[in-house]
């Protein structure tokens, strides 16, 4: 394996347990709404829902890769806690939102970084495969946090 490779590779799952922690964060605060005056919008949720899951099924694919994934220090991303049930529904979805463009960010960066290992696998078959399966986990949940963020915050139906 090339040094660029493996580099490659190990930005991209930093990036990719970047993503997922803001957006379990995003949903965590989602979910902290109150009922009043209207319930959160379950299709949002279930958006939100289905970027963590594809994330992490990234996340796991990358872990399962044929080569050491780990950084010689792993990354500690750290985040805001999330707020106490006090502050308001606007203030929550604020957070949010905030956190869902932080990992439509973060799965961005970590397409891009999983496109160059596509490249330099061209003549890998085997490699270059599971990377591509990586790629289509990673674009879903960045479709699934796209479609959130401009879903409308409340059910209103």
């Amino acid at each position: 394996m090339s040094a660029n490779l493996v580099t490659n590779i190990r930005t991209t799952l930093a990036y990719t347990v970047q993503a997922i922690r803001f957006a379990d964060s995003a949903l965590a605060l989602f979910l902290e709404m109150s009922a009043f005056p209207l319930p959160p919008n379950p299709i949002k949720i279930q958006f939100y829902q289905d970027a963590v899951d594809n994330l992490t099924e990234a996340y796991l694919a990358i872990k399962d890769l044929p080569f050491d994934t780990h950084f010689p220090s792993d990354p500690v991303f750290t985040l805001a806690p999330i707020v106490s049930q006090s502050q308001d529904n606007q203030h929550l979805i604020n957070l949010s939102d905030n956190r869902i463009s932080l990992a439509t960010n973060k799965t961005e960066d970590s397409i891009n970084y999983c496109e160059l290992a596509i490249q330099l696998t061209e003549d890998n078959e085997r490699l270059n495969g599971q990377l591509f399966f990586i790629k289509l986990s990673l674009l879903a949940a960045r479709d699934a946090l796209v479609s959130g963020l401009n879903e409308p915050d409340f059910d209103v139906g």
